[in-house]
């Protein structure tokens, strides 16, 4: 078992013992490294708040990493440099460093790592000029109890506060503007949301055993000038150069904070100093599904949808005008980070055209609304969301039984309609066409689970005899008939709702059988509460409220007890800033997936033109330029797909990736074909956040790349 020989608390000894134990430096060095990571973790995902919070960024980014968890396994020369099985220097030829990044998911990785890992450790980044990250902990320092004695870690920062609320104030060098969080809008404090230790930087005259001086730069600030995040550099007294270099931040960090999220992707640029194998953007879409269908709507009086056909809500000529004209000025609006944003409708070509059940289909060219689409369809996208929005779940068995819903048998049934909307696609003329055949949205996601036969109640007190006994995705609820009418529909890319089971996830639809070599790959969505059955804030404000709060209080419940509950009501502009808020976390994760909503709340509900679509898009670019600088990448949705193929493709291939830092040269190379791998920090490659992404085809043949961190753009 390991032993636990880490101390906290401040100098054990005095000056003049310490200058006595002093042992030699590893001579600096700047040779070959491997483009890949190594997190030092406390215990596993379950045990390790901070591993729990970094490993999805780097998963997302397709950073190459591994973890040794320090609580079981014990870190050794060999791990991180050898040569034929042993343990090798930076100035031996051939020896190469196995990580261009260290993070440590805690200060000190109490209980179990020793003081001779960490001069393992800190030997190796002063010999590959490798560093560090260090997500969270305690800025203190720490004395070794046996030969060679001497302090071994110093974070050069005496603590002065800890609470559970800061107001972080950037404070970034003019030097590191150009490597640090420049894609943070430094001009707005960041607040901090969990406990913190603040401290203040010593930069005095006493440091670790190896002779270096730490000098602390703060970067993140609390209101008082207490240092939150800093940067540490190791000094010899002799040199002008760092021989180590460390970014600690002293905040807890978890993956549903949003401070954690600023914070995230600079631990991983700081430590593999912005050259790595992955890349980070920021992604919003925004579906608008049902188009050319009408939908039922709220009825605050009756606490459900208005059972009256004639009350349904269809989108107009006036709402589709009006939203071009929203559109364009919510580009003018976010014009740094959303200038060519475009809405995406689903659409159900049923209600395009003349009559849905003749044989040959004839679009209705001059009704209202879809006269106003062709007229403006270049200022949105479009998603095949299948003919009449039928569903595709599983037929009853026996086939007599009674089914809330009509259902289909035979697969040339659900084919129909998907190649029937094609067919309106084609009558209206809309874009991109031959793109977006490759995905689609069924009605409701039907097909991806099955609700034998019963609407899921939804919240609403009418339907609660109804029993919620769905057969999730992952325990065969899919309908075969449906994905098999997919595939022989080339459809290669299927819409999912990420708020089901075994549909959040991007996954290869392997479990059953669609008659195809390849396989249909799943996109999920994320819902919003904005509800498809509202077209005003009054509205939206009462079925929120109603079933967040108002029907577990009118039950005799606590909602305050109740996980998703609300302990008070909100209004509309609570609501909205609660929606900024989530939607912001969903952005701040870097992943590509989209946000969908209805045709209803493209509505324009006053005389100023406001629409329940944009309040809530106009809030939630807000809340995010309030943090960042970045453009957000608005894809469409076959886009995604392909964006999404192709990560999933690097994820299963062996990437080797070499940074020589006497030439400055990446060389790339892989065990399988990899089409547009994504390398930050090198030539050639698109501006974004101030460093070049490029994507990259790599096969067994090595390339090399020139790598460039384009610190003086």
């Amino acid at each position: 078992m390991k032993k636990v020989w880490s101390m906290r608390g401040g100098l054990l000894a005095s000056l003049t013992m310490w200058l006595a134990l002093i042992v030699a430096p590893s001579a600096f060095a700047d040779n070959a490294v491997k483009l890949r990571v190594l997190v030092l973790a406390i215990g596993d995902e379950t045990q390790d708040l901070m591993l729990a919070y970094i490993k999805p960024v780097l998963d997302e980014m397709g950073v190459p990493y591994d973890v040794l968890n320090t609580e079981t396994a014990d870190l050794t020369a060999e791990m991180l440099a050898a040569s034929n099985g042993v343990a090798c220097s930076a100035q031996e030829a051939g020896c190469v460093g196995s990580y261009n990044g260290v993070i440590l998911t805690d200060s000190d990785l109490v209980s179990n790592f020793t003081p001779s890992e960490w001069d393992i450790l800190h030997n190796y980044q002063k010999d590959f000029h490798v560093r560090e990250a260090v997500l969270s902990g305690w800025p203190g320092t720490y004395w070794d109890p046996n030969p060679p004695y001497g302090v071994y870690l110093d974070y050069g920062l005496a603590y002065t506060s800890s609470g559970t609320s800061y107001t972080g104030q950037w404070s970034v060098p003019a030097a590191y503007q150009k490597e640090v969080f420049e894609y943070v809008n430094q001009a707005n404090p960041l607040p901090i949301t969990d406990f913190a230790f603040a401290a203040n930087p010593r930069n005095d005259t006493l440091g670790p055993r190896d002779g270096s001086l730490p000098n602390v730069v703060p970067l993140l600030k609390t209101q008082n000038g207490e240092a939150l995040v800093s940067i540490v550099r190791y000094m010899m007294p002799s040199q002008t150069t760092p021989v180590r270099e460390t970014i600690i931040s002293t905040i807890t960090n978890a993956s549903f904070l949003v401070h954690s999220k600023v914070l995230a992707y600079e631990f991983i640029n700081w430590a593999t100093q912005g050259v790595f194998v992955g890349a980070r953007y920021i992604h919003m879409a925004t579906h608008l599904d049902d188009l050319f269908l009408d939908n039922s709507i709220w009825d605050p009086a009756l606490k459900a949808d208005n059972p009256d056909p004639s009350q349904n809500f269809r989108l107009t000529s006036n709402d589709i005008s009006n939203a071009v004209s929203k559109q364009a000025a919510f580009r003018t609006a976010y014009a740094t980070t959303a200038g060519a944003f475009k809405l995406d409708f689903a659409f159900n070509g049923s209600g395009a055209v003349v009559d849905p059940a003749a044989t040959t289909l004839v679009a209705n060219l001059t009704e209202d609304l879809v006269a106003a689409v062709i007229a403006n369809k270049a200022n949105f996208r479009f998603i095949n969301h299948t003919f009449t929005h039928a569903d595709m779940d599983k037929a009853p068995v026996p086939a007599n039984a009674p089914c809330d819903y009509d259902t289909f048998t035979t697969v040339a049934a659900i084919q129909a309609e998907i190649t029937k909307n094609r067919t309106v696609w084609g009558l209206l003329g809309l874009p991109e066409q031959s793109a977006n055949n490759r995905v689609m949205v069924s009605g409701n996601h039907s097909g991806l689970k099955d609700r034998k036969c019963t609407d899921h109640p939804e919240l609403h007190p009418e339907m609660a005899n109804v029993q919620d006994d769905d057969v999730a995705f992952d325990q065969g609820g899919a309908n075969p008939l449906f994905l098999e009418a997919a595939a022989n529909a080339g459809v290669d890319f299927l819409a999912s709702d990420s708020s089901q089971r075994a549909q959040n996830i991007e996954q290869y639809i392997t479990q059953y059988n669609d008659g195809s070599s390849q396989n249909r790959l799943m996109l999920p969505r994320w819902p919003a509460n904005v509800f498809y059955n509202v077209i005003n804030p009054t509205q939206l404000v009462d079925e929120y409220n109603y079933i967040f709060h108002d029907r577990f209080v009118n039950a005799g419940q606590d909602p305050c007890s109740i996980p998703g509950a609300i302990c008070e009501t909100r209004d509309y502009a609570a609501i909205l800033a609660a929606e900024a808020d989530s939607a912001l976390r969903h952005m701040l994760s870097f992943n590509k997936w989209p946000h969908f909503f209805h045709q209803s709340n493209l509505a324009k509900y006053d005389e100023n033109g406001n629409t329940l679509q944009f309040d809530w898009l106009n809030a939630v670019f807000a809340t995010y330029q309030q943090l960042f600088k970045l453009p957000v990448k608005n894809y469409p949705y076959y886009l995604i797909g392909d964006k999404t193929k192709e990560r999933l493709t690097a994820n299963t291939a062996t990437t080797q990736a070499i940074w020589d830092r006497t030439t400055n040269k990446v060389t790339l190379s892989a065990n399988k074909a990899v089409p547009n791998l994504a390398v930050t920090g090198v030539a050639g490659g698109d501006l974004y956040g101030g460093q070049l992404i490029r994507e990259i085809n790599v096969n067994a043949t090595p390339k090399v790349f020139t790598v460039n961190r384009t610190l003086n753009q």
